[in-house]
């Protein structure tokens, strides 16, 4: 039942059978629907978002996440992007991000969880962007029924903050996704989608990047830490054109992202390579 609680107790969030992190909280919301969202307020991390158990983000270090998937594929395009595609995102935060830019034209996004939506908005209404803007089209709507609706070769980016393959977000994960993906991407465009946190869950990455070799001519993985994970998360992009990847051709500045980040974006542990052979 949805409702707002008082108290603080300490809540973990499990990891594997034997590890978590735990923290003290206050329980701001909580409801079982598509998936069990749950919203606890932390004297630290502020208020955080937690779905089916996992920590989504936090207010203090949510904008490197957002940051990072929004702002280095844009750096990699010849133009700031007019046209882009979300699919997930429904905190808003890449939204937020894509608003900043000169010359957005238009962007589509499809979450399939409106209760997320509404949530965020009510909660984390100061990092969200603005939906009211007449050139966004928000749409609760299945990702990959979104994108197989989508036309051919239309968005300069596509951004798939979605959560990891577990429950609905398992097609976005598949060889079929990202041969649409391939579709609705311009020549000179770039995807970028999240693959989970390397040293808990390398199948993820594993899986993602063994599908979407299948179906983009060029394909890399970047690393990003963001404390609240307490790990590295993995993000993998594509493309349809061979890119300098660890140039930013268009340059933008956050509160993390600045362009000389490319580099360290793209340079992986060694270990990681185990994970995309």
């Amino acid at each position: 039942m949805g409702g707002d609680l008082t108290g603080r107790f300490w809540w973990r969030e499990k990891i594997f059978r034997d590890f978590g992190h735990s923290y003290l909280v206050e329980l701001v919301y909580e409801e079982r629907a598509l998936q069990k969202i749950q919203i606890f307020r932390n004297p630290t991390w502020g208020y955080f978002l937690v779905l089916d158990g996992i920590v989504q983000f936090t207010e203090r270090d949510e904008f490197i996440y957002h940051e990072t998937i929004t702002y280095l594929p844009c750096s990699l395009l010849p133009h700031p992007p007019e046209t882009v595609l979300i699919i997930g995102g429904g905190d808003g935060g890449v939204l937020r991000e894509l608003q900043k830019i000169q010359g957005l034209k238009r962007v589509d996004q499809y979450e399939i969880d409106l209760l997320v939506f509404e949530l965020c908005q009510k909660y984390f209404f100061k990092i969200a962007g603005n939906y009211e803007d007449n050139r966004v089209n928000f749409i609760i709507k299945d990702g990959l029924l979104g994108l197989k609706e989508s036309p051919s070769e239309f968005y300069d980016l596509l951004i798939i903050d979605c959560t990891d393959p577990v429950g609905p977000a398992q097609s976005l994960y598949t060889k079929t996704f990202y041969e649409e993906a391939q579709r609705v991407l311009k020549p000179k465009g770039v995807f970028i989608q999240q693959a989970s946190l390397p040293a808990y869950f390398p199948h993820v990455l594993t899986n993602a990047y063994r599908n979407i070799i299948e179906v983009f001519p060029y394909v890399k993985v970047a690393r990003a830490f963001v404390p609240c994970y307490g790990e590295e998360i993995a993000f993998v992009l594509a493309s349809k054109e061979p890119k300098d990847w660890t140039r930013a051709i268009t340059k933008y500045f956050g509160k993390y992202y600045h362009p000389e980040l490319n580099s360290y974006y793209f340079s992986l542990p060694a270990n990681w390579y185990n994970y995309i052979k």
